[in-house]
């Protein structure tokens, strides 16, 4: 008999390295639009700079505890959504007399990532269970009614609520603001991406009533850095819109800006070139604030606005400043920027 080679018997093992990179989907907001404010408006009204950074972050493991909340968690949904990060979306003042016109406002949404982005925006009703027709549901708050009848009457809408994003394509999502009564409306909205970023976002809007109504575009407005020693001050222009259909008067408050002049060796650090006038309905004009700086520092002003209407005192206004002042270029500090990353152009 044969002996039999003991290496045929023999195998040879090889070993295969094999990497894989995972990535989660990322969208971000490339465009907003409506046919009566700037897109610079718009962009820091809806907080979209700072939105986009919040998209392009790692989820948390709050965040990856909230996405995975259909399945076993210990906590309840309403604790998990404490921690989710906040962003508001501010439609701002409708006088009730466009009532009959929707406040559109339209967003493009683009995916970033490389792998497909499903995407949809939930208000609180969306995810309510049919209760049996004997089951009590008991008595609402009164933070609850007031979200239900923003929900029955469709306040706040959004179209559409969901889609899917392939790398590189966008879309067009169209949020409303329906003013149907004179008051202040808002509503917890969330933006969920599917295996991504979950956020809230505060939807909130007002609505007047006929009087006059004195609009700033910003609640706080920053003059860019000024350099010490200059012979003249520099002017910002600030604007001002009357959103009633009455005539209105305002009269800026000049006492804070006096006491900080005052606390300044009596140096006239801000000025007020045109501290009271008139609007017509529908009017814009501009408040004329002159600023110089005597140090390097930062200076803070509150100026509260005085306004009134044929029948009477309205509430005020309190126009908000901030200024810097610095010696030399190589000292100058950096302006603060709202929408670093806003389009040039539309997004299409």
């Amino acid at each position: 008999m044969a002996s039999i080679n003991k290496n045929m018997f023999l195998c040879q093992k090889y070993s295969i390295n094999i990497f894989a990179k995972g990535n989660f989907p990322l969208l971000r907001f490339a465009d907003i639009r409506n046919d009566q404010h700037s897109v610079s408006n718009l962009w820091e009204k809806f907080q979209l700079t700072m939105l986009n950074k919040e998209l392009l972050t790692v989820l948390s493991k709050e965040e990856i505890e909230y996405s995975n909340s259909e399945k076993k968690t210990n906590q309840s949904v309403q604790d998990l959504q404490k921690n989710l990060k906040v962003f508001s979306w501010d439609f701002g003042k409708v006088p009730i007399k466009y009532s009959h016109k929707p406040k559109k406002v339209t967003l493009t949404i683009r995916n970033v990532g490389g792998v497909k982005a499903e995407w949809f925006f939930k208000m609180p009703n969306d995810s309510e269970i049919e209760l049996e027709p004997w089951a009590d549901p008991g008595e609402p708050t009164r933070e609850q009614a007031f979200e239900q009848h923003i929900l029955d009457n469709d306040i706040f809408m959004i179209e559409p609520k969901m889609g899917s994003l392939a790398p590189g394509e966008q879309t067009d999502v169209n949020v409303y603001y329906v003013s149907k009564e004179v008051d202040f409306h808002h509503l917890k909205v969330f933006l969920q991406i599917s295996n991504g970023k979950p956020l809230l976002i505060h939807f909130k809007g007002e609505t007047l009533s006929r009087r006059a109504n004195l609009r700033l575009c910003k609640d706080e407005y920053h003059i860019p850095p000024v350099p010490i020693g200059l012979e003249w001050s520099v002017t910002y222009p600030v604007e001002i819109k009357n959103l009633g259909i009455t005539k209105l008067k305002y009269k800026v408050d000049l006492e804070n800006l006096e006491k900080i002049n005052a606390e300044n060796h009596d140096f006239r650090v801000f000025e007020i070139e045109n501290p009271e006038g008139v609007l017509m309905s529908n009017e814009i004009q501009y408040l004329y604030v002159a600023f110089r700086p005597l140090e390097s520092k930062n200076y803070r002003l509150e100026l509260p606005i005085n306004v009134s209407d044929i029948k009477g005192g309205l509430e005020n206004v309190t126009l908000r400043l901030n200024g810097v002042g610095y010696q030399g270029e190589e000292n100058k500090p950096k302006e603060i920027q709202f929408y670093e990353d806003l389009p040039k152009c539309r997004a299409h």
